[in-house]
């Protein structure tokens, strides 16, 4: 080959290569601007998920909580389970703006599938349920990270309560203003074409007696999702009567969340059934492995808790803006 053609071939080659860069860049998401250093000091995982012979677990606080205060509360039901579960700390009591807290969690789920070298269940209550699919729906690496997603009394259309609260003289937190109904975040997120993306099952439990996220009943119940096997938890126990925080470890979320972390497959063949729960699980107000009397002690000093952490952290007068890159309906959205 004449020495021309050669550089050529090379110049080629090489063009070939820095063309591709932006489409893998592309497929992983936008680059997370956290120091690496302050994402994995915020992973903690209390049962190793180091080569899992099981589905390992990632649960996902709600505002106003550390992962550590939020693990604590379901740590029986996760301890009795056996499966390997990891959590996150994530900035300012989770209050920070979602489009930051992200991050923590995209890094949390690739670490945890790393170390596991299997795909990851999610299980999160509030924000801890929308911010999964934020996630999915940004950075579709997750998705073959990812089997199932079980989100309890998500925010994913936002609530509608408090609405008066969060204004230029009543300043609120980002993830405040964010999580309600109508916000620009919710928008675009809900503007994307796909409410479950990837081949990643979708599981959402809701309670009538959410005091905190609503609506949660009629034909559009802001927890639910379309593609997700959705459920009311008073439609499996009725009369039930389940706070926003007690859905977290309500028995009938857990048993959605084992069974579809029992029953492989992609999509909603993947997801809960109510009918393959167990007769007896309106026998007992929570998860296996959960004391009630301890249960019950820990839900009711909650809001305590939420107050006194949520007083501490920076608040703001109007929603953060929304970053570009989430307007943007991102490549490989849909199922595939």
């Amino acid at each position: 080959m004449r020495p021309g053609r050669v550089a050529l071939t090379a110049c080629v080659a090489v063009l070939g290569i820095l063309s591709a860069a932006p489409a893998v860049a592309a497929a992983s998401g936008p680059r997370l601007g956290v120091p690496q250093t302050e994402l994995d000091a915020a992973l903690k995982c209390p049962i190793d998920p180091t080569n899992a012979t099981v589905t390992p677990v990632m649960f996902v606080t709600g505002t106003g909580s550390t992962g550590d205060q939020g693990y604590l509360i379901g740590q029986g039901a996760f301890e009795a389970y056996g499966h390997p579960a990891c959590y996150v700390n994530f900035p300012d009591f989770m209050t920070a703006d979602i489009q930051v807290s992200a991050e923590y969690l995209v890094n949390g789920i690739r670490r945890e599938f790393a170390m596991a070298h299997r795909k990851v269940a999610v299980i999160g209550i509030s924000q801890g349920g929308l911010l999964p699919r934020f996630v999915l729906t940004y950075w579709p690496d997750l998705r073959k990270k990812v089997s199932d997603v079980i989100a309890a009394a998500g925010t994913q259309h936002g609530t509608s309560l408090g609405l008066g609260s969060c204004s230029a003289t009543s300043p609120c937190p980002p993830a405040d203003w964010q999580q309600i109904r109508g916000s620009n975040l919710l928008h675009a997120l809900n503007s994307q074409p796909d409410e479950t993306p990837g081949n990643v099952s979708y599981t959402t439990v809701r309670s009538l007696t959410d005091e905190t996220v609503q609506p949660q009943g009629g034909k559009h119940p802001t927890s639910s999702l379309d593609g997700a096997s959705n459920i009311l938890i008073q439609g499996v126990c009725p009369g039930r009567s389940t706070s926003h925080i007690g859905t977290a470890v309500d028995s009938v979320t857990f048993a959605a969340f084992t069974d579809a972390v029992a029953h492989p497959g992609k999509g909603k063949r993947g997801a809960a059934r109510v009918s393959r729960f167990a007769p007896d699980v309106c026998s007992h107000p929570f998860a296996p492995g959960l004391n009630e009397a301890q249960t019950n002690l820990f839900l009711n000093a909650a809001g305590g808790i939420l107050g006194a952490n949520t007083s501490t952290v920076p608040k703001v007068p109007a929603e953060p803006r929304v970053r570009k890159v989430f307007r943007r309906v991102p490549r490989h959205t849909k199922k595939h």
